[in-house]
């Protein structure tokens, strides 16, 4: 009923039918998407939610923030030999306090430099994977605060931290400087 190679045809037949439609999806799933593309211009300007609102110091704020920093700068001035770490940034309001880490290259004495302007007191927090526990830093905010620590090869990381991360902005700041003995 066949003969040589009757029935390929047939096989042959389906076999490109199959990849037809399993290319034609693919294919299909295949879009020009451009700056001129009309549906990916739409879907941009109509979006299903809001963007996060991400809130913004005021003027006065802002204001009170530079001074405050300003008056940080100078606060932190005496901390005068080479830095290890030296990090500031908001002491309130959203989004307060700050972290930076720094490599001790040589183990041995350093001083702990800490101060804070416009709020009563604030909380550095020193920490190293060699040393055993957290140190913390009690700064007073009408002057300077400093601590000789020992500290180990590695790294220290300097952190600030509030009791009311949540509150307002008023401007306040601190610092903090981790100089050599």
């Amino acid at each position: 009923m066949s003969s040589r190679g009757g029935a390929r045809p047939v096989l042959n037949g389906a076999v490109a039918a199959v990849l037809g439609l399993l290319l034609s999806g693919d294919l299909a799933a295949c879009t020009y998407e451009g700056p001129d593309d009309p549906v990916r211009t739409a879907a941009a300007q109509k979006s299903s939610r809001p963007a996060p609102s991400v809130p913004t110091k005021s003027p006065e704020v802002l204001d009170a923030e530079k001074r405050n920093y300003a008056e940080l700068e100078k606060r932190l001035a005496a901390a005068q030999n080479s830095a290890l770490l030296r990090d500031s940034g908001p002491a309130d309001g959203p989004g307060v306090g700050f972290s930076k880490t720094g490599k001790v290259t040589t183990a041995g004495r350093y001083t702990v430099s800490a101060a804070c302007v416009g709020i009563p007191n604030a909380q550095i927090f020193i920490s190293s994977s060699a040393l055993k526990e957290m140190l913390r830093l009690d700064v007073d905010c009408s002057g300077v605060s400093t601590k000789v620590v020992e500290l180990p090869e590695g790294y220290v990381t300097a952190a600030l931290m509030r009791r009311d991360p949540n509150g307002p902005w008023t401007g306040a700041v601190a610092g903090v400087r981790i100089t050599a003995e």
